[in-house]
């Protein structure tokens, strides 16, 4: 069995690998497509920024708030560009009611 890193297994928990894959260890192709196919169904709980700030800016600090109130990244949500998309509407409302005043998000 491979051994996996503490970093792996804190983004990648084994029940939730379990859950989504069946399996603790799938491979890297099926991990992509489960997470893109996650990102597309997203799609309609999706916040872009109105700020002026870049792409890495806007990373950093919506993972950074998104970890504060205990959302896991790929799980909760997943950011890409200017975007970040939740897994449900109501995992959306808290973090906009979490960041209200930020002006970051819209």
């Amino acid at each position: 069995m491979q051994q996996r890193s503490a970093v792996y297994s804190s983004i990648f928990p084994d029940n939730l690998m379990m859950e989504a894959f069946g399996v603790i260890n799938p491979s890297q192709t099926q991990k992509n497509e489960y997470f893109f196919n996650c990102w597309m169904k997203w799609k309609v709980n999706e916040i872009r920024t109105t700020s002026v700030t870049s792409p890495t800016t806007f990373k950093n600090n919506t993972k950074e708030k998104c970890n504060q109130i205990g959302l896991k990244e790929f799980w909760d949500f997943q950011i890409k560009g200017l975007s970040i998309r939740f897994k449900d509407s109501e995992t959306k409302a808290f973090f906009i009611m979490a960041t209200s005043g930020d002006g970051l998000y819209s």
